[in-house]
């Protein structure tokens, strides 16, 4: 929801709940046919303004797509990308972080059952927080760090770690799952220390060159020569104008900040295997997202069907977890709705009903954001810090929009008898947030 401003961070792609599409299937995925049906259905969402950016499909060891695609056609554009623009990986660079460890497991150098005081002595909680804690978020570590007197972006390894040292855990180790940027800051630090350099040292040295990822690197390394074609990140302002990221935000941290292409992506997915990495496969597959304000990636290589999903995106106001579902559906050779233009229509919903949705939620993985929901003149509002930030439209007794001609929607949930949660989607993915109090 573009209303909520300070909901623009970086983000993991974690499906909270089955999202629920109303039209029915009216396009299947045969083999001879992924070609021109990926491509009508990324054509026709890049019409709408909802992607641009490079998608690569490959199915079955064979190259199906590789594309740019741009809303707009001016090439001076800030926007616009070809098929060897390099893009900002985000949170993808924890799936770097994940194959790394396994990878370092797997010639003996570490174990995921250490503990991390083995690596960083004396950090507090050390005896209790494993490697496997921080590599499935459950450490206990916040999401981002609290309080620095320097802008994260001016942070060394040292101070980072420093840092993360004085924060307080949020729930004993094990115990719970919640993303944490913290947590894997001291994993890429573990990652250098064990190579005796740095994060991107290591993936240099075991990655980048010695798979030819030419095009591929840190966004902070000292010689950053490959770096020719960088493609900056752009998001719609409240009045819907188009603005660009084009410097690297002072909140950005430096370790785990890296750029790569669909190409080289594909080269560090095909190197992967089942057997190998077992450790990090879920579902016969493995897979990262990433995001941020402007920027999102994903990418995927999924054994089980035997195919390759990578897309990047300079531009973040597109249905991101549909379009994951989507071309995996397509790649599956299942159906998939095309996209269309939406005009979603509001219903009358009694004030009684709306009452029982009132109250402060928490969006736990959001960073705690906090949105309040008020009953005001018999329609729903929602308050952000004290400021009115829009009205709630109700599609039917439980399911709520701020813009008919979008799909992203503020769900109500009854997770108990007369107890109430949210599902929020934002930019699109969706975001559980618990009430924390009773109206």
């Amino acid at each position: 929801m573009k209303y909520i401003l300070i909901l623009c961070i970086a983000f993991t792609f974690v499906r909270c709940s089955p999202r629920i599409h109303s039209a029915a299937p009216q396009a299947g995925a045969a083999k001879d046919t992924l070609l021109p049906l990926s491509n009508t259905y990324l054509s026709k969402l890049t019409a709408l303004g909802k992607f641009n950016g490079v998608v690569l499909l490959e199915k079955d060891g064979k190259l199906i797509l590789r594309k740019a695609y741009n809303i707009s056609s001016d090439t001076s554009s800030t926007l616009f990308v070809t098929e060897k623009s390099q893009f900002d990986l985000r949170s993808v660079a924890k799936l770097f972080a994940k194959v790394s460890l396994v990878k370092l497991e797997n010639e003996g150098k570490l174990k995921r059952t250490d503990l991390l005081e083995k690596y960083i002595p004396g950090f507090p909680d050390g005896d209790k927080i494993t490697i496997q804690h921080l590599l499935d978020n459950r450490s206990g570590l916040p999401r981002e760090l609290r309080e620095s007197i320097k802008h994260p972006i001016a942070l060394t390894a040292d101070e980072v770690v420093g840092l993360s040292a004085k924060e307080t855990l949020e729930f004993f180790p094990g115990t719970k799952e919640q993303y944490s940027n913290v947590g894997y800051q001291l994993l890429y630090y573990i990652i250098g220390q064990l190579h005796g350099s740095s994060f991107s040292g290591f993936l240099e040295d075991v990655f980048f060159r010695p798979l030819g990822m030419q095009d591929s690197g840190d966004n902070f390394d000292e010689d950053l020569g490959q770096l020719t074609d960088y493609a900056y990140g752009h998001f719609l302002d409240d009045d819907n104008n188009l603005v660009c990221v084009c410097s690297f935000p002072k909140d950005d941290m430096k370790m785990g900040n890296l750029h790569s292409t669909a190409d080289d992506l594909e080269l560090f997915l095909k190197q992967l295997n089942q057997q190998d990495y077992k450790a990090i496969t879920l579902n016969g597959s493995i897979s990262h997202a990433g995001g941020t304000r402007g920027k999102r990636a994903y990418i995927e290589r999924n054994f089980e069907d035997n195919y390759t999903i990578v897309f990047l995106t300079n531009y973040d106001a597109i249905p991101f977890e549909k379009l994951v579902s989507d071309l995996q559906s397509m790649m599956k050779g299942d159906t998939v709705q095309m996209p269309e233009a939406i005009h979603r229509k509001s219903v009358y919903v009694s004030p009684s009903i709306l009452k029982k949705y009132e109250g402060t939620y928490d969006l736990t993985n959001a960073g705690h954001l906090t949105l309040t929901i008020k009953l005001e003149n018999d329609s729903l509002y929602v308050y952000q810090k004290g400021d009115n930030n829009g009205v709630l439209y109700p599609e039917n007794e439980s399911t709520f929009f701020t813009d008919n001609t979008s799909e992203e929607s503020v769900i109500f949930v009854e997770s108990k008898p007369g107890e109430y949660s949210i599902l929020m989607d934002f930019q699109g993915v969706q975001w559980k947030g618990i009430k924390v109090d009773k109206r």
